[in-house]
């Protein structure tokens, strides 16, 4: 018996990339965190996305599941309580932007009330995110033969995930690190904060048709 099969495993690295790179909420959620606070503040974000993640695919791989389905009702719950969370964080940063005399001009992000998402919030977030969801059933179903053991392929997942996803969320970052950079001052810095704003409602709207 061998640890892991090398030609699969290159395989779901390529299908790990994949699946990290494209759009989905944490990418867009990192894109509006790094435009509103910079790639410090958002570092933690990053983080937590991957913990999250590969916790969640841990749990999958070696059982988890089967018990969520048979309490279909909790995702259903968690769906919820992700969608009211991302309108909280929208209003937030839109909230200078609609009441520009409340706080201070031309610093984005710095107003009273909006903060990047915390490490541990990004994480749990995992749970409530379609596209996360979505990525586990895959990965779970078609790398099933990855390894012999279930231990050895929550391992293998969720170290590969660890490694890739914080790589390219970082360059959503660095996106939305590029338009703090453009529109960092006066009225501008509102109206990125608005679009900001709406990547996050968008979030919430992909996971609300997931």
């Amino acid at each position: 018996m061998t640890f892991f099969d090398p030609s699969v495993f290159l395989a779901f690295v390529n299908f790990a990339f994949v699946a990290s790179i494209t759009p989905g909420p944490n990418n867009l959620m990192v894109a509006a965190s790094g435009a509103a606070f910079g790639i410090r503040a958002t570092a933690p974000h990053i983080v937590g996305i991957a913990l999250g993640f590969s916790v969640m695919l841990s749990s999958v791989a070696l059982g988890l599941g089967a018990m969520l389905d048979r309490w279909p009702l909790l995702l259903v719950a968690l769906k919820w309580a992700g969608i009211a969370w991302l309108c909280v964080l929208a209003w937030q940063l839109a909230r200078p932007a609609l009441f520009p005399k409340k706080a201070a001009e031309g610093s984005v992000g710095q107003s009273s009330g909006a903060r990047p998402m915390t490490l541990i919030e990004a994480a749990l977030f995992q749970w409530v995110n379609p596209k996360a969801w979505a990525m586990v059933a895959a990965v779970t179903a078609a790398y099933s033969d990855l390894a012999d053991l279930a231990w050895h392929r929550a391992a293998l997942m969720s170290f590969t995930f660890m490694i890739v996803a914080p790589l390219c969320n970082g360059t959503w970052l660095l996106g939305g690190r590029v338009l703090l950079a453009r529109f960092s001052a006066g009225i501008w810095s509102r109206g990125l904060l608005l679009f900001m704003s709406g990547l996050i409602l968008l979030s919430a709207v992909l996971i609300l048709s997931g």
